[in-house]
């Protein structure tokens, strides 16, 4: 199951680093879900994540994978619901402490990224009236909550993009992380830019996830999706 549901996260979300994130929110306890939380899936440090955009997320991923020729079976589907709400929790963490540190957003980006969003064209130019309809009736979205919700996406990404540059591997360092797995060096100028790659996502990965640890720590999360979908 866990080998399936890896083959097709690029299904799910198109993101650079996420696989490394996995796992951070195990251990995360339900929380009594209230009237206050009814529209909530979670609650991140009293900013409460839409359930509405969970479920969203979730039929949209079910249905990439469906169109993939994948089962659906329970298994999968409850992994993919899993992987939703953490990787929703993870993008309000990250872009949090993005405007933390004074990082933004320009108004110009998202707008880029909408008018070349493919579903939102007409031929191959963008169209007010596909924009307008397809937020509306699929996202259930106005513009300005659609907006902000990707200027909040690409927030979260510019951080990892910020944490990931910012990952320094010395080549003494590069060299013992490739004989680890290596007998000697006779492949190594062939093979080092593969290795450095890989050295650097994996320090990446234990970065993120310390850092998505501390901020664990320092803000409430509730999660209420257990409670939420057994009161549907």
């Amino acid at each position: 199951m866990i080998s399936f549901f890896s083959k097709h996260r690029r299904i799910i979300f198109i993101v650079t680093v996420t696989i490394f994130l996995m796992g951070v929110f195990v251990g995360l306890g339900a929380y009594m879900f209230t009237s206050d939380s009814f529209e909530a899936v979670a609650d991140v440090g009293g900013k409460k994540i839409s359930y509405r955009r969970f479920l969203l997320l979730v039929n949209r991923a079910l249905s990439d994978f469906r169109d993939s020729g994948a089962e659906v079976t329970e298994v999968v589907s409850k992994s993919v619901r899993q992987e939703v709400l953490r990787e929703m929790i993870i993008e309000e963490l990250l872009s949090r402490q993005a405007a933390k540190i004074g990082m933004r957003v320009p108004d110009f980006e998202v707008a880029v990224e909408i008018q070349n969003t493919p579903q939102f064209m007409d031929g191959k130019v963008f169209s007010h009236r596909a924009y307008y309809n397809i937020i509306s009736n699929e996202f259930h979205m106005s513009p300005a909550e659609y907006e902000a919700w990707r200027k909040q996406a690409r927030l979260a990404s510019k951080f990892k993009q910020f944490v990931y540059s910012n990952i320094k591997v010395t080549p003494e360092e590069l060299q013992v992380y490739y004989l680890a797995g290596n007998k000697d060096l006779k492949s190594f100028e062939k093979e080092k830019d593969k290795f450095l790659d890989e050295l650097s996502r994996d320090r990446f990965a234990q970065i993120a996830n310390y850092l998505l640890k501390q901020l664990t720590v320092q803000l409430e999360i509730k999660d209420y999706l257990k409670q939420r979908e057994q009161g549907k």
